[in-house]
C-alpha cells in the first residue's frame, strides 16, 4: 500500500515514511485505511479536507539531512 489513511484525524499518510512520530499507530484500527489509488487521496484532500501528514511530508528532507551530517 502506497498510503495510510487516518480517517480519525483526516490525514493522509505515506506508507513509505509513516512511523511513530505520525501518530497513526495510535489510530484505533477502525478508522484506519489503506490504499494505492491517488485519485482517491486527492479527492479525500479536495473534498472532504483532509491533509498529509506533516512529518511523513518532511522525511525526506529529514532523512537528507542526516546523511549530510
Amino acid at each position: 500500500m502506497k498510503y495510510f489513511v487516518d480517517h480519525l484525524r483526516k490525514s493522509i499518510h505515506s506508507q513509505q515514511f509513516a512511523g511513530d512520530s505520525c501518530g497513526f499507530i495510535d489510530t484505533p484500527v477502525t478508522y484506519r485505511e489503506f490504499t494505492n489509488c491517488p485519485a482517491y487521496i486527492k479527492g479525500l484532500i479536495e473534498e472532504k479536507a483532509y491533509s498529509r501528514c506533516t512529518e511523513c511530508v518532511s522525511a525526506p528532507t529529514k532523512l537528507q539531512q542526516k546523511v549530510i551530517s
